[in-house]
Formats: structure tokens, C-alpha cells, sequence
């Protein structure tokens, strides 16, 4: 769970990354925490940040992509991200539900496009990424707000994850039972939708200081799983970055 929340608050933090064109490099390290999304989990732990461009290359988070296309107002990017997923360790489950056989995060291939919207100072995402364990698809609409070296990013998405996905990180097998786990569980395909916040305050030319919060309600599909502790998934964190 801690690679997955440590790749989200990444992302929430470079939210607009793939849209800019100027060639950056930028890193940073900050803190995030969670709630308990799985019954435990750690929820507490640094998050490091990368914002970096050069040319049609790019790095947000962990994703690590090209722009194939950028003319107008239209970008199309493909990406790889080696961490995505819901992964989770049964040593890192409450005592009842330890009986669990670990969730690996997959090497996720995917493509974004990505779409200016300038009477309205937004943009539009559109995302859909796969590997082995299912795939994922994905919606969302950004919109900066700049006041002076104070940058406000609120955004808003949806994302459907196939009946592979869901049941390989919230199904549970027979030979999972135990404890409080009682019934195996097999999910149809879910979806979830979210709300997030992130800011930056550039305090000196070089670095930039960092916040995010947001929540993501996930579909009962996922909620009503026996290892599952809340399905609404709530992340926030703070950090700085140094900017080369």
C-alpha cells in the first residue's frame, strides 16, 4: 500500500507535469499519510517527488513517459509505471485478516491524452493503462489557479478498473480464509471517483513548497470486500522541491 499512496501523492503534486513543455528537472522529498483503506496498513511515510522534462520526455511520479503527439491544444503521451496497483503484505494486515496472500504491484504500460481547454483556463485527461493483473481507465479535469507564487490545482476524476484488477487485489480465495475472513469474495469490475487538492509555493526561484489532499470514493464492488476497511480512500501529505 505505501509504493501506491507514495505514487499518488507524487502524482497529486505534478498533477500538471505532462502538460507543461519546458524542459525542468526537479526533486523533492515530503511526508504522506493515509487512512486505513485495507484492514491496517501502514500509514504514515516520506514520499519523494519527481517533476522532471526534456523534450518529449518525462517523469511524473513514477510514471515514466514520451509525448508522441503535442500540436494545438492536443497531447498524447505513452507511459510505463512500475508500481501501479493496491499492493498489500498480510504482515502489514490486522491480526484477523493476515491470512491474506500478498497483492504485488504490476508494470502498468498506458497512454494519455491530454486536452487545453483555454476559455476556461482547464484541462482535460483522459487515461487508460494495463499489465498483468487487469487495467484501468481513466477521466479527469484539472483546472490551475495562480496567485502569484502561490499555485493552486484543484481537479476532479474518474477511473474504472476491469474484473481482473479488482479481483486480484480485493477478491478473496478459499485458501484465504481465515479469522474474520470468512467468505471468498470475487468483485465485478469497480469504479471510483475523486476529489483533489494540490498547491505549491514557490518560496525561492530554486524550491517550491508542496501540499495535497484528496479522497477517493470507490464503488461496492470494492467496499463490500472482507478485507477492505473503508472505501473511501483519503491521502494527504506536504514536502519541498529543488528545482535544477
Amino acid at each position: 500500500m505505501k509504493k501506491i499512496i507514495l505514487t499518488l501523492a507524487a502524482l497529486a503534486i505534478c498533477s500538471t507535469a505532462t502538460l507543461a513543455q519546458e524542459n525542468k528537472f526537479s526533486v523533492g522529498m515530503g511526508v504522506g499519510t493515509t487512512n486505513h483503506f485495507y484492514h491496517g496498513d501502514e500509514i504514515t511515510f516520506p514520499t519523494p517527488f519527481f517533476d522532471v522534462r526534456y523534450d518529449n520526455f518525462f517523469i511524473t511520479g513514477a510514471n515514466i513517459g514520451y509525448d508522441v503527439y503535442n500540436e494545438d491544444s492536443v497531447t498524447l503521451s505513452l507511459f510505463v509505471n512500475p508500481f501501479d496497483g493496491f499492493p498489500i503484505k498480510a504482515s502489514k494486515m490486522d491480526h484477523d485478516y493476515d491470512s491474506i496472500d500478498e497483492r504485488k504491484t504490476q508494470i502498468a504500460l498506458g497512454a494519455i491524452a491530454a486536452y487545453d481547454l483555454p476559455a476556461y483556463d482547464m484541462t482535460a485527461l483522459v487515461s487508460f493503462s494495463g499489465g498483468e493483473r487487469g487495467v484501468k481507465a481513466g477521466a479527469s479535469l484539472v483546472k490551475p489557479y495562480n496567485f502569484g507564487s502561490f499555485t493552486l490545482i484543484p481537479s476532479v476524476s474518474a477511473t474504472f478498473y476491469s474484473e481482473d484488477y479488482t479481483d486480484y487485489y480485493f477478491g478473496v480465495d478459499g485458501d484465504e480464509l481465515g479469522g474474520k475472513i470468512r467468505d471468498t469474495y470475487s468483485p465485478n469490475s469497480a469504479y471510483s471517483l475523486g476529489i483533489n487538492l494540490a498547491a505549491e509555493y514557490y518560496l525561492t526561484e530554486k524550491i517550491t513548497l508542496l501540499a495535497f489532499l484528496s479522497a477517493d470514493k470507490f464503488s461496492s464492488e470494492v467496499g463490500d470486500s472482507p478485507i477492505i476497511d473503508n472505501s473511501t480512500l483519503l491521502k494527504m501529505g506536504v514536502g519541498a522541491k529543488y528545482s535544477f
